[in-house]
């Protein structure tokens, strides 16, 4: 075969079309088209790579974020908020007395006590979905994102709800940044799921800020209008629901002071004329707020109308001022302000022990100094209620203004004042002269303290010296019936009629160096001290306050018992260290001394049938979110039996009745109110002390000067009289009150009757007869000479006793 040359051209075969090259053009933009298309898929493909690689991590890293943000409890308030003091007033309401501020101002309250249109008034204000969202409006915070990176708005576009306003308010997490959103949001979500919207409305209701210092509904409608958040109107609380987007610009007292120019400076200046510029804007929220309220149906048309129309009564107007005289303060110039100027008043005596109890509780508990105690309860956002009662209280204050009220019917200040030139440039200034000074509590037999009052005159300062409970002073005689009568007593070593001889038991050195019989009894005549020798019984040894008889007791029966005994059982605050020995526990020359209210709270079994708790002037005290951190109710127990405490009531009766101290005695319609308690002074005449029980409470009085010196014409005093001065009119007023006890608890088993003259023991037929006695059934001591005597039970008439024989 031939071979075919390869460069012949072939040949045409028949039927065969001859191809066409396209265009040029066509083949370039066919060629361009392919290039885009491919680049094209090639970033779309891209981009949706990259997309979902960063749609997964950043889900991951929100999920991861949201993990590690720090949740938070609506608990978390109750450091936040104001430290406040409560009593209880005439009409029985609790009344906030004093309240310890930082930075804020704050008063809590329960969503109950928070009327349905107030609580309207800030939903449909600040979060009109607040009931239908779960933690986010999603509408209002895509307009916040959009805001917040595109800037549409000159200002920040609110998105938040009430829930995330409190978040953010109890975080303090106020960057401006998407972050800090995601975070809110997660926050505000778990805060939904943990707690009711009613518990959330309730939080936010109690921590916003109303302008300046005051946080809070209730101090809202304090400071706005001087009332209580549950007697606002629907007006009152559509104001104070306009406040929360701006409280510096919206709150009806904002404004600001007019400048001058100083022609003298060229510079400018604030004047005293004063602009308001926040009533205003605060009228124009609360119409919207308002008009959106009737709109969703919360209130009626007229109910609107009506809000609209009424002329609000704020605390800075003079209507306001007029209306309440109790709260007016006559300035310099002869204007009259309100009196809102609390920071400057001294805290009140019934304050002061609050505070003094409280820190003595954490320094107790923590091992704190009081300073930092101090620091504790002024941050801690505590909610202390106080057992005082407001009108006694009231009365005592008025009876502490003038020492001559306290000394009415002996003498008077002039003639108990020690006149002092102590610089010697020929003046007696109040600074160097000493006049008496007093203090006084009352406890009922719970232990409450009702009143306190430390010093006579208007009180100065804050936190000082009382001389009726932080002030030791010397009891003298007031320190035996819960000593040594009430351990001999206790313990059945006595009884009303136990003979024993007044003769001093101990001896001690003179100033020669001599032994002298020791202690002797003080006897009015000639100031002259003396024993009898005699024979006597307890009741008249107590009744006549002798020195002897405790001192022979003490050392028969041992310090240290006795000791114990008033500390543990009585709860009396000696000192270990000095006060296990005669001259303390006998006749009440302590080491340190012991306040009026330690003395008085020793003798509250006497008059309750042998309980005891520590006396407090606070009754609870409680963390803002309700918690109880403290309840003086739970130390109520019996500590003596009711017969040791049923028979010393009466041998402290009979004290008043027949011993030193009878100017104690009151009458009401010709009987006498039953009173029982023991005298107390020292020797040196320093100091003077009564101690008094009425069914209704246990009180005391000590009197003396600031400085250890003898009392100027102390002669004409009498520590009973005193003591009647002071609460006398109360208790006389109060006598025949529903709810005040008439006379002591009793006592069935103890036994009633005709002491025996010749031997002490219970009279009987052939024995002389002296006083009625009381005996506990345990220790019986019956005459050998009573035959078929008989003695009767306690609860017979004490006044007319039907002895049998």
């Amino acid at each position: 075969m031939k071979d075919r040359n390869i460069s012949e051209t072939p040949k045409k075969r028949k039927g065969e079309k001859k191809l066409k090259r396209r265009p040029l053009i066509l083949r370039i933009l066919h060629t361009i088209g392919t290039v885009l298309l491919t680049t094209f898929l090639s970033f779309f493909l891209l981009f949706a790579v990259t997309g979902t690689i960063c749609a997964i991590a950043a889900t991951i890293y929100i999920t991861n974020y949201m993990e590690n943000t720090t949740s938070i409890s609506i608990q978390e308030l109750s450091t936040s908020s104001a430290t406040n003091i409560y009593e209880t007033n005439a009409e029985g309401e609790l009344e906030i007395v004093h309240s310890v501020q930082s930075e804020i101002k704050r008063i809590p309250v329960d969503l109950s006590e928070v009327p349905q249109h107030v609580r309207d008034a800030f939903v449909y204000g600040e979060d009109e979905r607040f009931y239908e969202h779960e933690g986010i409006d999603f509408k209002r915070t895509a307009a916040s994102f959009a805001n917040m990176i595109l800037k549409f708005w000159a200002t920040e576009q609110g998105g938040s709800t009430i829930t995330q306003q409190l978040v953010k308010n109890l975080t303090g997490d106020n960057e401006s940044s998407p972050q800090r959103k995601i975070r809110e949001i997660h926050r505000a979500m778990e805060l939904e799921k943990t707690y009711s919207k009613d518990e959330i409305l309730e939080a936010y209701l109690n921590y916003i800020g109303f302008g300046g210092a005051n946080n809070g509904i209730e101090m809202a409608a304090q400071t706005y209008f001087g009332k209580h958040v549950s007697d606002l109107t629907i007006a009152e609380g559509a104001c104070l629901a306009a406040i929360p987007q701006s409280p510096e610009k919206n709150n009806p007292f904002a404004g600001h002071n007019l400048t001058a120019d100083n022609p003298v400076t060229g510079t400018s200046y604030y004047t005293d004329d004063f602009v308001n510029t926040g009533r205003e804007l605060n009228r124009s929220r609360m119409e919207y707020i308002l008009k959106h309220m009737y709109e969703g149906g919360a209130i009626t048309f007229d109910e609107y109308q009506e809000a609209l129309n009424e002329h609000l009564i704020f605390t800075d107007s003079d209507e306001y001022i007029r209306a309440h005289p109790e709260k007016q303060k006559l300035e310099d110039d002869g204007t009259i302000t309100l009196d809102d100027d609390d920071e400057d008043k001294p805290t009140s005596w019934a304050v002061d022990e609050a505070i003094y109890e409280f820190a003595n509780m954490l320094m107790d508990e923590r091992g704190i100094s009081f300073d930092r105690a101090l620091t504790l309860i002024n941050t801690g956002g505590y909610q202390i209620y106080t057992t005082v009662d407001r009108e006694m209280q009231n009365y005592l204050e008025q009876k502490f203004m003038s020492m001559d009220n306290i000394l009415l019917g002996m003498t008077n200040t002039a003639a108990t004042t020690k006149f002092r030139d102590l610089d010697g440039d020929g003046v007696f200034s109040d600074e160097e002269n000493l006049t008496l000074q007093a203090g006084f509590t009352a406890i009922d037999y719970k232990g409450r303290v009702l009143c306190t009052c430390g010093g006579i005159g208007e009180k100065k300062g804050s936190l000082g010296t009382s001389f009726a409970s932080n002030e030791p002073q010397q009891p003298g005689s007031a320190i035996k019936p819960v000593t040594s009568y009430g351990y001999a007593l206790y313990h059945d070593y006595i009884t009303w009629g136990t003979q024993v001889v007044d003769y001093p038991p101990l001896t001690i050195k003179d100033e020669n160096g001599k032994e002298k019989p020791w202690p002797t009894n003080y006897a009015d005549t000639n100031n002259v001290t003396v024993y009898s020798n005699a024979t006597i019984n307890i009741y008249h040894a107590l009744e006549r306050s002798y020195n002897t008889i405790p001192a022979l007791l003490v050392k028969t029966y041992g310090r240290q018992k006795v000791f114990d005994f008033a500390t543990q059982k009585l709860g009396l605050d000696l000192n270990e260290g000095y006060d296990v020995d005669y001259a303390p526990l006998a006749v009440g020359a302590l080491g340190y001394g012991i306040t009026v209210k330690d003395l008085v709270n020793a003798y509250m079994p006497y008059g309750n049938g042998g309980y005891f708790n520590d006396a407090h002037i606070i009754s609870r005290i409680e963390t803002t979110d309700g918690q109880v951190v403290f309840n003086a109710e739970d130390g109520y127990h019996q500590v003596i039996d009711e017969e040791t405490a049923y028979v010393m009531n009466k041998l402290l009766q009979n004290v008043v009745q027949n011993g030193t101290g009878v100017a104690a005695q009151m009458y009401m319609n010709g009987n006498m109110i039953p009173i029982a308690g023991k005298t107390g002074t020292t020797s040196d005449w320093y100091d003077l002390m009564f101690v008094g029980l009425n069914p209704q409470f246990v009180s005391g009085v000590w009197l003396g000067y600031k400085e250890n010196k003898e009392i100027q014409n102390h002669w004409s005093l009498s520590s009973p009289r005193v003591w009647k001065n002071i609460i006398g009119e109360w208790i006389a007023n109060h006598y025949y009150d529903e709810d005040f006890a008439k006379d002591f608890p009793a006592c069935d088993s103890v036994v009633v009757g005709h002491v025996c003259a010749a031997t002490g023991k219970i009279a009987g037929m052939g024995c002389p007869q002296g006083v009625v006695g009381y005996w506990k059934s345990t220790n019986l001591p019956w005459c050998d000479n009573r035959a078929l005597g008989l003695g009767y039970s306690a609860t017979e008439d004490d006044e007319n006793p039907d002895v049998i024989w």
